[in-house]
């Protein structure tokens, strides 16, 4: 059935579709695009689709662009088909196009805290979403994460400066800083150099935060593309291949699956199609 309706998807846009389209990628920050998991999975969809879509030229921006810059740039069409990967808003809903697809598999959503080494050698008990509402939180100033867990209840201290948020925990500024479970070993890493970090081996936090693939307004035809192109690569089990190379060491070395589980609430993707929940990495399918 799923093959039936994405071919049908397939079908419809491939009217719309140009030969040889281009698309630009955001270059990432950290390391050579290429070699991230956001552009393999886009190459990945892209490969997918060539059969019905023809073929396609994949470029990254010369520089990244700044997060701030990401609507105007798309719909601007100053870089030739410019698509992104973040964290779905309402103002990229409402003033962009999107493919309807969990690029990371929602792993962003699991949240594992940082803590002082001096809070955790003290010891703590966490067994109720009312002890864990008693610590305070510490995010980014402007951050969604920020945002979301101020509407569910959570004292959150806040700073500019990445790296100042990791010495913030450690002077025990803050109790917790929540960070994606495929990200927080390469961020303890990274920030070796702060004294008194500590990873917490007990809770787990989880709120719907998934990042889809986004690009101008009028390229709703070349997000259908990329979005069936996911979907086909979901269903042979080719993508989750692709992100278990990237991710399966980094969140088998948190032990998620192990941790209790506390839930919370997104209003900032109240709005969208939730279809996209059912390719959702659960840490506890087999438990």
């Amino acid at each position: 059935m799923l093959k039936s309706v994405l071919t049908l998807v397939a079908m419809l846009s491939t009217f719309t579709a140009s030969a040889n389209t281009t698309y630009t990628l955001q270059a990432s920050y950290e390391h050579k695009t290429q070699d991230s998991y956001e552009y393999q999975a886009l190459k990945l969809a892209l490969d997918k689709t060539t059969a019905d879509y023809g073929p396609y030229k994949l470029k990254v921006t010369d520089e990244p662009v700044p997060p701030s810059r990401f609507i105007i740039e798309a719909n601007a069409q100053s870089k030739e088909n410019f698509i992104f990967v973040d964290s779905v808003n309402k103002e990229y809903v409402e003033q962009l196009s999107h493919a309807n697809f969990p690029v990371l598999l929602g792993i962003i959503g699991y949240r594992i805290p940082l803590v002082s080494s001096d809070l955790k050698s003290r010891g703590y008990t966490i067994s109720s979403r009312e002890e864990l509402m008693t610590y305070s939180m510490i995010q980014g100033k402007g951050w969604l994460d920020t945002d979301i867990l101020k509407d569910n209840g959570f004292k959150v201290h806040t700073g500019k400066y990445i790296e100042g948020l990791f010495h913030m925990v450690a002077a025990e500024r803050g109790n917790f800083f929540p960070i994606g479970a495929s990200q927080i070993t390469t961020a303890i890493q990274n920030f070796k150099h702060v004294e008194g970090l500590s990873i917490d081996d007990k809770i787990l936090l989880y709120y719907p935060l998934p990042r889809f693939y986004f690009m101008g307004n009028k390229n709703i035809g070349k997000m259908a593309r990329v979005e069936y192109g996911l979907k086909l690569a979901y269903e042979d089990g080719s993508l989750q291949k692709l992100w278990q190379q990237h991710f399966l060491q980094a969140i088998a070395s948190v032990n998620m699956e192990q941790r209790k589980l506390f839930k919370f609430n997104n209003k900032y993707i109240r709005n969208i199609d939730r279809s996209y929940e059912q390719y959702i990495y659960n840490p506890f399918k087999n438990n």
